[in-house]
């Protein structure tokens, strides 16, 4: 088996691994004022869940907000890393995908596992 390439392993960004960043993020990836409340909505999260991932992503410098009205925007630093993050999954997807593929080629006789 070959080495992983380190290539493979970064550019993620921790910040954007939790799921639900990583969509608030890409739902304001055009990066124009949207209303918290479709954002909201769109995730169907309570108001205090959503309100402690904004204040991850703002806090770090990807998201800006304004309060009147409520609305939020990925910030120029917020849509690099996220553009970036995508590329890291895709690449770690891939190498994921063709080590399950080198390891079953290595084992062609054995048969999946069962469903429980």
């Amino acid at each position: 088996m070959k080495p992983i390439s380190p290539a493979s392993r970064t550019d993620l960004d921790a910040l954007l691994l939790q799921p639900v960043r990583l969509f608030i993020a890409c739902l304001l990836a055009d990066t124009r004022w949207r209303p918290q409340l479709a954002i909201q909505q769109a995730l169907g999260l309570p108001t205090p869940d959503l309100e402690l991932h904004i204040e991850f992503l703002r806090a770090s410098g990807y998201l800006q907000s304004r309060a009147e009205p409520r609305e939020l925007r990925l910030s120029p630093l917020g849509l690099n890393r996220l553009m970036e993050h995508i590329s890291a999954l895709k690449t770690v997807a891939a190498t994921a995908g063709a080590l399950v593929a080198e390891v079953r080629a290595a084992n062609p006789g054995e048969s999946p596992p069962r469903a429980p």
